[in-house]
């Protein structure tokens, strides 16, 4: 599972960009479509606050910021982050689930058509249920897939249609 993790690490649009706000003594996160979120919500506490045009490593602990040299700063409101986007629970259980050979061809197949293992925006995954659906977002392309499990014949099926009419099917022995 760690090589797993470490491959997703290097995938592309791993990370977003947001502007941490002050509310009420509270320190919030606007990403880029103008979403609030809380910084608890974040994959991790590690984030880069970009300093006179350049990127320095931080932890977000709260309204503070630990600073890569050590000093702690407080949050003031407007300044600009970056942090790791997350993956979507189901979609995540799915490339966990399957073997490894079929792991690294799925992620293969996503970047293909253009997106990243990131742009799953919505994801229904049971591994004991025959079918999971799963929808990728990245500006103005989508990417519907379907999994067919089949434990019986040993065998996934995935059936990807992207908005622009491609579609395709990859069956995996997953015995």
């Amino acid at each position: 599972m760690e090589k797993r993790m470490k491959h997703l690490e290097r995938s592309s649009r791993r990370w977003c960009i947001g502007y941490l706000l002050i509310e009420n003594g509270h320190c919030l996160i606007e990403d880029e479509e103008g979403e609030i979120m809380l910084p608890e919500s974040l994959q991790s506490s590690m984030i880069c606050l970009k300093e006179n045009d350049r990127w320095t490593k931080g932890e977000l602990l709260g309204s503070m910021i630990l600073h890569e040299n050590g000093q702690l700063l407080e949050v003031q409101g407007g300044e600009m982050i970056q942090y790791t986007a997350s993956l979507a629970k189901g979609w995540l259980d799915l490339l966990m689930f399957v073997p490894e050979n079929v792991f690294y061809q799925i992620i293969e197949q996503v970047e293909q058509l253009g997106f990243s293992v990131y742009d799953c925006v919505f994801s229904s995954f049971h591994a004991f249920q025959c079918v999971s659906f799963f929808q990728f977002s990245a500006d103005t392309q989508s990417l519907a897939l379907q999994c067919h499990h089949e434990p019986a014949a040993g065998r996934m099926r995935f059936e990807w249609t992207t908005s622009d009419g491609h579609r395709s099917v990859s069956t995996f022995d997953v015995t």
